[in-house]
């Protein structure tokens, strides 16, 4: 079995259907029981169906549909649909919720990516090698599990939370997307699990990558009692952070009067790979190396040759934004990390051309920018230090409440919760570093690296990408790290080695399997 199809972790085989369910499926006694549990919240549109066909069709964007999206979905379980909307302001929200009618008293928290959060266009095909826990891929395994579309973008890639007449960032919008509709899924959700079941939900769960690891560690900050066992992947926290940084590439530029080629950025990067042994080595290296791109100066590519004007871009470019004095005010990427040109325009800049030699930044950088800015169409490409500077600070303090760096998560730990986050050390599109800095709040928050260990692991995978096992390392595989979660939190079994591959993205074959041990920080390693 290649492994994008090993999708099944939760044997279902004694598990049998719901007794009486099919009489309380239905839009009346789900409407009727809702407004009993939250009384003044506004429901409406109440639908319930159900399938038995074992198939599902997903309805996705064209542009999903380009990326291989939209393909149909096989051996699913008789399972019964409610999709309904939930006034939010003067918004909507639309919640759907999978309910196998065999179900295994558990409940999963589904999110999304960029600024969308979840919705139908999310409903897609389980592939054990995506981190990130779909509705279909839970369902699969037994769970009753739920996507809510927070009413301003399903795809996840505009800025629909921006009023453009009036250039306004809409708040009641922006607050679904940050936290709010994230929360209303998961109480609304298993509502509707145990009215259908006539039973309470036993278990909660909650995984998201990226954009969705950012509202789990949400969850976990401002709803520690949501879920019992949440997974984060390459979380996107210090949201407004990371968003502006997409930037920097291009306003050392703007700040040096030079132009940086992809040749030469290329050049750079195979330079780190070979100081390393290799790019093979490199990509299996457990801590982030260093090195000098000034000993590259005077070595030739064709017809041209490194300067120190292009030694010191890419100095300043990892060692991450900067105020103009030189203070700190964000991570840069590792040396070696093609975080440029993945697949256009994925990562955080881009070639428009390939014979281009200015850059652009990551498509979802102008958008948040604009959420700072409140002014549609706005434009940064001329952007200096000094005019980053101002952008960077004023979206931290506008946006304070989208961190999601908050340590204090005391009452999740309280509540028994368990917490993995993983992330690969070859991710393009969010550094590191930045998942790093949140462990050392965490660890200084906690007081020692056992006090960490007795509710939280973090898994930093050396070549892994964003979000896939389809990089130039391994990384965990979905099943693998749902499977080590439920352990930890159902039977006490913390996980230590958690197994990771790498696949091919063409074939699907594996082409490398090994294991992973926990992050553990060497300055408190001994301390207890």
């Amino acid at each position: 079995m290649l492994e994008r199809d090993n999708v099944r972790f939760f044997d279902m085989t004694s598990v049998s259907p719901t007794q009486g369910i099919e009489r309380r499926a239905t839009g009346q006694y789900v409407e009727a029981g809702l407004a009993r549990l939250f009384p003044g919240e506004v429901f409406r549109n109440i639908c319930v169906s159900f399938n038995g066909s074992g198939e599902y069709h997903p309805k996705v964007s064209l542009i999903q549909r380009m990326f291989g999206g939209g393909k149909k979905i096989e051996g699913l379980p008789a399972y019964y649909e409610v999709e309904l909307e939930h006034l939010t302001g003067n918004h909507t929200e639309t919640l759907i919720v999978w309910s196998p009618a065999a179900w295994n008293d558990r409940f999963a928290g589904t999110a999304g990516g960029g600024t969308g959060i979840g919705g139908r266009s999310y409903l897609t095909k389980p592939d054990n090698a995506q981190r990130g826990l779909t509705v279909p891929f839970a369902v699969m395994n037994g769970f009753t599990a739920a996507t809510m579309f927070a009413g301003n973008n399903d795809g996840g890639l505009h800025d629909y939370t921006i009023d453009p007449k009036t250039g306004t960032l809409n708040r009641e919008l922006y607050e679904n997307w940050r936290l709010r509709s994230t929360h209303n899924m998961t109480v609304f959700g298993k509502a509707i699990a145990e009215l259908l079941h006539d039973r309470p939900v036993r278990w909660s769960y909650m995984n998201g990558g990226s954009g969705g690891g950012r509202q789990s560690l949400m969850e976990v900050q401002n709803y520690p009692k949501d879920y019992n066992g949440i997974w984060a992947s390459c979380p996107a926290i210090n949201w407004q952070k990371l968003m502006v940084s997409g930037f920097w590439a291009q306003t050392l530029m703007n700040e040096y009067g030079i132009t940086f080629s992809a040749k030469k950025n290329q050049f750079f990067i195979d330079a780190v790979h070979e100081a390393n042994g290799g790019a093979d080595k490199y990509y299996h290296l457990e801590k982030i190396p260093e090195f000098d791109f000034y000993s590259c100066v005077g070595k030739n590519i064709g017809s041209d040759s490194i300067t120190e004007a292009d030694a010191r871009f890419m100095t300043e470019l990892c060692r991450g934004p900067r105020k103009a004095d030189g203070s700190f005010l964000w991570y840069g990427f590792a040396p070696g990390v093609k975080n440029w040109q993945c697949v256009i325009p994925i990562g955080t800049y881009y070639y428009p051309m390939p014979w281009s030699r200015h850059v652009k930044p990551f498509f979802l950088a102008p958008i948040c920018a604009r959420w700072i800015t409140e002014t549609p169409g706005q434009k940064f490409d001329g952007m200096k230090i000094r005019e980053f500077t101002e952008l960077f600070e004023e979206g931290v303090r506008k946006f304070s409440d989208n961190l999601g760096d908050n340590p204090a998560i005391d009452a999740f730990v309280n509540a028994g919760g368990k917490l993995i986050i993983d992330h690969g050390m070859d991710d393009p599109l969010i550094p590191v570093a930045g998942t790093l800095d949140y462990y050392g709040k965490l660890l200084t928050h906690f007081g020692s690296q056992s006090a960490l260990d007795r509710f939280m692991r973090l898994y930093i995978t050396p070549g892994d990408n964003h979000g896939n096992c389809f990089g130039n390392g391994p990384g965990i595989t979905e099943k693998d790290g749902m499977l080590a979660l439920m352990k930890w939190v159902e039977e006490g079994k913390a996980p230590e080695e958690i197994r990771k591959v790498r696949v091919d993205r063409k074939n699907g074959e594996t082409l490398e399997e090994s294991s992973q041990s926990p992050y553990r920080d060497e300055r408190h390693n001994n301390e207890d």
